[in-house]
């Protein structure tokens, strides 16, 4: 299935022409849906921890796989600056228990999340923390 790369209407087979906007089928763009499978890993390794250096140090990787590397870089900081607050509390054996859940639960949850948008193929920001960007891409 074929998309135009101008307006990004569906292209039927046979078309020599967008209905839509006029544009040639000779600058049809590839299906939004085709990430290849190995976007796909890349991706997900991009949300576990520190194994998100892997897809963010690797050259050449498509837009779609950049996005995320960078999300999961900014992830696995703001987890590790989360950790050290913890450690900075644990000496409130209250706060200690608390803090750890909280954080233990966001960063699961942020990590599935991101797991998730990447399985759907979508590029989309994290909740809460997509706005905040310790490293750009």
């Amino acid at each position: 299935m074929a998309f135009c790369s101008k307006c990004g209407s569906q292209l039927n087979e046979g078309d020599k022409a967008c209905g839509n906007c006029g544009e040639p089928v000779g600058g049809a763009a590839r299906s939004p849906e085709t990430t290849s499978s190995n976007d796909m890993w890349m991706g997900i390794l991009s949300y576990l921890g520190i194994l998100a250096l892997i897809p963010y140090l690797v050259k050449d990787q498509t837009p779609f796989v950049r996005a995320h590397a960078v999300r999961g870089i900014n992830l696995l900081l703001l987890e590790v600056i989360a950790w050290v607050a913890v450690g900075v509390f644990s000496w409130v054996p209250v706060l200690d228990g608390i803090l750890s859940t909280v954080v233990g639960l966001a960063s699961f949850a942020l990590s599935l999340i991101g797991i998730i948008n990447v399985a759907n193929k979508d590029d989309k920001d994290l909740p809460f923390i997509g706005s905040i960007r310790l490293i750009k891409g």
